[in-house]
C-alpha cells in the first residue's frame, strides 16, 4: 500500500475519541467505560493510541450491526407463543420508604 492509499483508508475510516463515539452510539461515557472494563469484550473494539482510547467508525458500525434488534409496530402480533417471557419484579425504592419515616403503633 502507497502513503495515499494509507490517507484514504484512514479517511474512509476514521478514529473517533471516546467522547465522539459515545455522541455516535448515544450513550454516556461511563457507559462505554463500563463495557469495556466491567464487561470486557462486549462493548465495541477500541485501540489505544498514545495513552488515549480511539475508536474505528467501521468498528462502531460493527458492534451496532451484531447488537441490533427488530422491533414490530404491533409487538404482539408476530410473538412466538413457544417462546418464554421473563418478567422482571419492580423494586420497591428505597427513597420511597425512607420518607415515611417510622411508623407509629399505638
Amino acid at each position: 500500500m502507497s502513503m495515499s492509499e494509507d490517507v484514504i483508508s484512514m479517511v474512509r475510516d476514521p478514529f473517533l475519541n471516546t467522547e465522539e463515539a459515545c455522541g455516535y452510539l448515544g450513550v454516556p461515557k461511563a457507559t462505554l467505560l463500563t463495557w469495556r472494563v466491567r464487561r470486557p469484550g462486549y462493548g465495541p473494539l477500541a485501540v489505544k493510541a498514545g495513552g488515549r482510547l480511539k475508536y474505528r467508525l467501521s468498528e462502531l458500525d460493527r458492534w451496532l450491526s451484531a447488537h441490533q434488534e427488530s422491533f414490530s409496530e404491533d409487538p404482539g402480533s408476530d410473538e412466538d407463543p413457544s417462546r418464554e417471557v421473563v418478567r422482571t419484579r419492580r423494586r420497591a425504592s428505597r427513597v420511597r420508604g425512607a420518607a415515611l419515616g417510622p411508623t407509629d403503633p399505638r
